[in-house]
């Protein structure tokens, strides 16, 4: 059997509140990862707090621009290997995490009328569609868009932008929507960078 180990072991900045930047806004399955991550990190010594951003490439500027101490990156993310290849980070730790429950949401109330309809996804959940639209649905009949994360598909069904979102249950709760079908959580790994030392 296949086994490792590694420890986390951040620099703590001197205000003794360490940062961690994700993607936002709140909700999101990062924003969930973040929860999880600083819960883990409770400690006497230093506090934990998690800045939550509207894109992956903010996250990387706030990192460089020393605005967070930690970047907290799913490995979903389609473009982790500008993370992974800037000169200035580190790889600091990886870990597994399942995300919230991920479905097909809509706003309460509403009927679920697919032809002519608008979906908002996130791009990482998008292959999940087939799996949550009905058998017979058309796909040809209805307009898929993407959307910077999971709680902002979530935020355009709120304000009546898009017609269904793929997104976390946490989001569903967040912005009072309801699933319609639900594929359930998945997995996910995630990677926390840091900068090098000078």
């Amino acid at each position: 059997m296949l086994e490792f180990q590694i420890e986390f072991q951040p620099r703590i900045p001197t205000s003794k509140n360490l940062v961690i930047g994700t993607l936002g806004p709140s909700a999101t399955s990062s924003d969930y990862a973040s929860q999880y991550i600083t819960n883990q990190l409770l400690s006497e010594q230093f506090t934990a707090s998690t800045q939550l951003f509207d894109t992956f490439i903010d996250v990387k500027e706030a990192l460089l621009q020393d605005q967070v101490d930690l970047a907290l990156v799913p490995h979903a993310y389609d473009r982790i290997n500008e993370f992974y290849m800037e000169p200035s980070f580190d790889l600091s730790f990886i870990f597994i995490f399942p995300t919230p429950v991920y479905g097909l949401a809509k706003k309460k109330n509403t009927e679920v009328v697919f032809n002519g309809s608008r979906i908002v996804t996130h791009p990482a959940p998008l292959p999940l569609l087939t799996k949550l639209l009905p058998d017979y649905q058309d796909q040809t009949q209805i307009q898929v868009d993407l959307s910077p994360s999971t709680s902002d598909s979530a935020i355009q069904v709120m304000q009546g932008l898009a017609d269904f979102a793929i997104t976390n249950e946490n989001a569903v709760q967040a912005y009072d929507l309801e699933f319609i079908s639900i594929y359930g959580n998945i997995r996910m790994s995630w990677s926390i960078f840091q900068k090098k030392l000078n």
